[in-house]
């Protein structure tokens, strides 16, 4: 049954069903509502539920540290020590599984964390820079971290998984925007000279 009226080119009365309206008015409020979600899942936002979104892009890795997984989450339980920013005192890594901080931590804050795989083939003693770029803030703020660890005197007898964690701040200070993130491990050629 038609239920609005229109005209054609030629001046005569065309009429559109009443289903065509409501196909038309079902299809624009899914495209805006898909606007809005699409908008809104670019970041963490305070409240009970935080949510984040993105894209990572993998590059080839040291053969014995690999980066195995990245991601949102919250400081742990137990604050993690904070990784050396010298290149001449890096950080000697534990022969456990073990959790360290890239800046300063606090507990129940918002944080970006890397997973490093360090495979048992590792040399001992030797140093690794890590690079770490992270741009945070809907007008985009730019940190870049440079980490120094030292694999253990005795090569692991499996392969060891290593948590770094960024702080991002307070989730009750509002919301925390994540743009982008970015890592370079590389092999310091001895102890204290670095790329």
């Amino acid at each position: 049954m038609a239920t609005s009226l229109g005209t054609t080119r030629t001046g005569k009365i065309q009429r559109v069903k009443r289903r065509h309206i409501l196909g038309g008015t079902i299809v624009a409020m899914l495209i805006i509502a898909g606007s809005w979600v699409m908008a809104a899942s670019f970041a963490i936002q305070n409240g009970t539920t935080e949510t984040g979104s993105g894209a990572y892009h993998g590059t080839a890795a040291i053969a014995y540290w690999t980066e195995t997984a990245v991601g949102v989450g919250t400081q742990p339980g137990v604050l993690p020590a904070v990784l050396s920013g010298t290149a001449g005192t890096p950080t000697v890594l534990a022969g456990a599984a073990t959790n360290y901080a890239v800046n300063a931590p606090t507990l129940n804050d918002i944080a970006h964390f890397w997973k490093f795989s360090e495979a048992t083939t590792a040399p001992i003693n030797t140093e690794v820079e890590l690079q770490l770029t992270i741009s945070t803030g809907a007008v985009p703020v730019i940190t870049a971290v440079i980490v120094y660890v030292e694999t253990q005197a005795v090569a692991p007898g499996s392969a060891i998984t290593f948590t770094l964690y960024y702080d991002l701040g307070s989730p009750s200070s509002g919301t925390i925007t994540l743009n982008a993130v970015t890592q370079i491990s590389q092999q310091c050629a001895a102890v204290g000279t670095c790329p």
